[in-house]
């Protein structure tokens, strides 16, 4: 019975997040490189929950996605894809901003 009790109080805190800003950049490299078309990367980072700002103006795409953390608040994850100074349709460069999290306490 105290197994199962601890087994129970455990799962809850199986899918909290932590951060970890490697995990994120090793992440971000495998899903979007610089010389794709911008649409292919934002759909890619979409998929993984990322909302992106698809505005047409300025050379930036900021694409973020807020992580839940038990009892301590959110963190949001940054991701800039800048686009080609040849070709505003290519990522020209990919930014990985450091994760923010607000403080609950």
């Amino acid at each position: 019975m105290r197994t199962l009790l601890m087994l129970a109080l455990a799962l809850p805190l199986a899918g909290c997040y932590t951060v970890n800003q490697a995990k994120l950049g090793n992440f971000v490299a495998d899903t979007v490189q610089p010389g794709m078309p911008l649409e292919q990367a934002v759909t890619r980072l979409r998929v993984e929950d990322f909302s992106c700002n698809t505005s047409s103006a300025g050379s930036v795409t900021i694409c973020t996605r807020t992580q839940q953390r038990l009892a301590r608040g959110a963190c949001v994850e940054r991701v800039d894809l800048i686009r080609s100074q040849s070709s505003a349709n290519v990522v020209g460069a990919v930014d990985i901003l450091e994760i923010k999290c607000a403080k609950k306490w």
